[in-house]
């Protein structure tokens, strides 16, 4: 009988526990968020934050980042080739 009330006992300190956890993992999450690394320009290789980079996907799994400039150029050197 004792064993079977300590049993109850730590589930339901384990379920506190896990409910405490998740309320904590979402919280973390949802506010405030870290500083991000900044990436490389894959033309230039100038270092900017990830949020002001243009990114492409290539095939399934490369990433590649573009910065604003570059875009432009890129833009102004093909519309100057045609």
């Amino acid at each position: 009988m004792v064993v079977t009330i300590l049993a109850i006992l730590c589930f339901i300190v384990l379920g506190f526990i896990t409910v405490a956890g998740y309320r904590a993992i979402i919280r973390g999450s949802g506010g405030e968020q870290a500083p991000q690394d900044p990436e490389k320009c894959a033309v230039c290789r100038q270092p900017y934050p990830k949020t002001e980079m243009i990114e492409r996907q290539i095939g399934d799994y490369k990433l590649l980042y573009f910065c604003r400039d570059c875009i432009g150029t890129l833009a102004a050197d093909a519309s100057a080739g045609r």
